[in-house]
């Protein structure tokens, strides 16, 4: 943050009468960064693992008492711990020694022999096979019918849309209006019997009327007697 908008320590700096430099008591104030920090050497302490530490210490018997604690926390006391820790050591003295572990015998197989398990496995897996077929045909079946009537569908809403579309365009241009009471009058606008509005006497009441070609319809001839002539 600058400190140029400011004023000086002593801004009226013209005599030692002045304001500027009369000073009765002397200044106590200081930056935050002058004040002294660091005062204190940290020396190395017992327990920052040290090259000496290491070696002084039995990491198997810390690595044990913290396995201890953590069991012991876990099951609320220390007697499953040490259950279990007695239990690995039984094992462990139970087992033989090196070359006398008990070793499986292999025994002569007739390769024409069959194996009664391999046959069931096999009439399981043609089974599995046979039904997996059957439901994957299931399932083709029912996906074509789906997209049948899915297609069906699409036909029947596409169908109506232009049929809807062709009747409003009847409906829109009387001379496409076939059938039924052929009018070619046009619809009066929501505001013909408004109160100011076609209150001039004498003057003849202009006709609406409808006239399919660009030139000749009414409103080509306003155009013209506006800015044609």
């Amino acid at each position: 943050m600058t400190t140029a908008h400011r004023p000086t320590w002593a801004p009226a700096v013209g005599g030692e009468e002045q304001g500027g430099m009369r000073i009765f008591k002397p200044s106590v104030a200081m930056s935050a960064k002058n004040l002294p920090g660091h005062t204190k050497l940290k020396f190395r302490q017992d327990g920052q693992a040290s090259a000496d530490d290491v070696r002084a210490k039995d990491l198997r018997a810390e690595l044990e008492e913290k396995e201890r604690k953590h069991f012991s926390k876990k099951s609320g006391g220390a007697s499953a711990f040490e259950e279990e820790r007695q239990r690995d050591l039984q094992l462990l003295e139970s087992a033989p020694p090196d070359g006398q572990a008990k070793q499986l015998v292999p025994k002569a197989i007739d390769a024409d022999d069959e194996d009664p398990e391999s046959s069931d496995s096999s009439s399981d897996e043609d089974d599995d096979d046979d039904e997996e077929a059957l439901l994957m045909a299931e399932l083709e079946r029912i996906k074509k019918e789906r997209a049948e009537e899915a297609a069906k569908k699409a036909r029947e809403e596409a169908a109506a849309a232009t049929k809807a579309k062709e009747e409003e365009l009847r409906g829109g241009n009387p001379l496409l209006a076939i059938g039924g009471d052929v009018s070619f009058s046009i619809k009066r606008r929501w505001d013909e019997d408004v109160v100011f509005k076609n209150q001039a006497r004498g003057e003849p009441k202009a006709q609406k009327r409808f006239v399919n070609d660009t030139i000749r319809n009414d409103f080509h001839k306003r155009f013209l007697q506006r800015y044609i002539r």
